[in-house]
């Protein structure tokens, strides 16, 4: 038979759990908020000593600025108790395998052979960083889009200029992702609603098999301006990492290299023989 002392231990139990389970929830990590913009930039020119850095072999753009997209973001943990402002302090913890997604819907792309509209384009790509510390401070990060894929995706009716005046011609989408915690943040930039989620996603229906240019925009480290101010900006990890190599693997690499060497010799060396052959034959 239950009695009342009984349900009131329950119920105090209960609280407690959920109490501990609201506690251990709170502290959730999020890079929001979020503001995206774009602009537009010449490259720079570098020269070094005689030797001129401008190519013969340059293509002739009507416009050789990059769209540069910069991306401001607060790391933090989002706490239920905001009136606690110590916990907004950096207490030197990191968060490690964040990834950014970017995409750029460019409205009304047009087509290559003709200058009439042919839908949407979409540019993309993702970066990897090593830590970012939740600090709650604002950070900054820019992504660029090359000249020749903005004068592909943003060319006038004219065909001689490039269209970089109007805000409403793209529509950028930035997605913070972190594969234990999900989706940490999200952005958006020239959204014509107040839904700039579900615009994207309209879009999106619209961009074309040809007009998909996924690992388009580069990171900051691929950019003329990759070198200035590194430690202003949280650190990107290569797009490629090779795996280390141990003693054994090395050995064998050197044998199989030293095998082809063997074999390519031999082979060149029969090939001299043969010729000689045919010279004492006539």
């Amino acid at each position: 038979m239950v009695t009342c002392g009984k349900i009131r231990v329950a119920a105090l139990l209960c609280g407690v759990f959920f109490a501990f389970s609201l506690g251990a929830a709170e502290k959730r990590p999020l890079f929001t908020p979020i503001e995206v913009s774009m602009k537009f930039l010449a490259s720079p020119r570098v020269k070094a000593g005689a030797t001129n850095s401008a190519s013969r072999g340059r293509l002739t753009l009507t416009n050789s600025r990059w769209g540069v997209i910069e991306i401001s973001y607060t790391p933090r943990f989002d706490y239920e108790d905001r009136s606690d402002k110590k916990r907004s302090k950096f207490s030197g913890e990191w968060l490690e395998d964040v990834t950014l997604g970017v995409q750029v819907v460019f409205r009304d792309a047009l087509g290559t052979t003709s200058r009439r509209p042919m839908g949407a384009a979409l540019l993309s790509t993702r970066v990897e960083f090593w830590s970012i510390a939740l600090d709650g401070r604002p950070h900054a990060y820019f992504l660029y889009i090359p000249p020749q894929l903005i004068e592909r995706c943003m060319p006038s009716r004219d065909a001689r200029t490039v269209n970089v005046s109007t805000v409403k011609d793209y529509l950028i989408c930035v997605t913070f992702f972190h594969k234990k915690w999900g989706v940490l943040g999200q952005g958006y930039f020239g959204a014509k609603t107040r839904r700039p989620a579900a615009e994207f996603r309209e879009l999106l229906k619209t961009v074309p098999t040809q007009s998909v240019f996924h690992g388009s925009i580069v990171p900051r480290s691929q950019s003329p301006w990759g070198l200035n101010d590194m430690e202003q900006f949280d650190l990107e990890k290569p797009a490629y990492t090779p795996p280390p190599l141990d003693d054994a693997a090395i050995e064998k690499a050197a044998a199989e290299a030293e095998a082809e060497a063997r074999t390519a010799e031999s082979a060149a060396g029969g090939k001299k023989s043969g010729k000689k052959s045919r010279k004492s034959e006539r």
